[in-house]
């Protein structure tokens, strides 16, 4: 028989259920909208409607489309960290070359993944530090861990090593970000398939870790 004290713990864990699930339905529905119509254009209230929620019910979860455009950037950046393979203990340059390789080969899979990150970074990021969303979002993203990684501690550190391993995550992301809005590489021979097209971007990266493994 359950005691008072277990169906209380039920009804929380119950609870937390539903805000999660609530949550992710959010998010997905923002996602949906964001890929049709872009970021900036998207209304709360559009997500409340492809949410199946009120607007009202949308305020309790996210109090802005900001925190939700936040979550669902961090959504992706976890995405894209899964790809390291699962036993990856440690980042190395050995390791990101292996998740280099995964973000490029799956190109056309993470497609939407990459748009999503490009919206953020275009709305948020791309501005001088002192404009007020810009510091927002830095600030927020401060505190996201990446697959147990600090970014910002492994910058403090003032390790070479994993300041090249995080530059060259952020010149992937970045690249593949652009490539994925834009639809094709900028000043690029059209009549080279955009798939050799990445694979010569692979060799450049390859080519700049195996040296900084070599000089290690």
């Amino acid at each position: 028989m359950n005691t008072p004290a277990s169906k209380l713990e039920k009804y929380r864990q119950d609870g937390k259920y539903h805000v999660d699930a609530q949550r992710a339905s959010i998010l997905d529905a923002a996602e949906r909208l964001f890929l049709q119509k872009g970021l900036e254009n998207t209304q709360m209230i559009e997500i409340a409607a492809q949410a199946g929620i009120t607007k009202m019910s949308l305020y309790r979860y996210y109090p802005n489309r900001d925190v939700i455009a936040l979550e669902i950037h961090e959504r992706a950046m976890t995405k894209i960290a899964s790809m390291l393979p699962p036993a990856v203990q440690e980042l190395s340059m050995e390791t990101i070359k292996i998740l280099v390789h995964r973000m490029i080969h799956n190109f056309f899979e993470l497609r939407d993944v990459y748009r999503l990150m490009g919206m953020f970074d275009q709305r948020y990021l791309d501005h001088t530090a002192d404009a007020p969303l810009t510091h927002w979002a830095k600030t927020q993203l401060a505190s996201f861990k990446w697959k147990g990684y600090d970014p910002a501690e492994m910058v403090r550190e003032k390790n070479l090593q994993y300041n090249r391993i995080i530059m060259i995550i952020n010149a992937v992301i970045w690249f593949l970000e652009k490539l994925a809005l834009r639809g094709e590489m900028t000043w690029s021979d059209q009549s080279v398939p955009l798939e050799d097209q990445l694979k010569l971007y692979e060799e450049m990266i390859t080519v700049y870790v195996d040296h900084c493994i070599e000089n290690l």
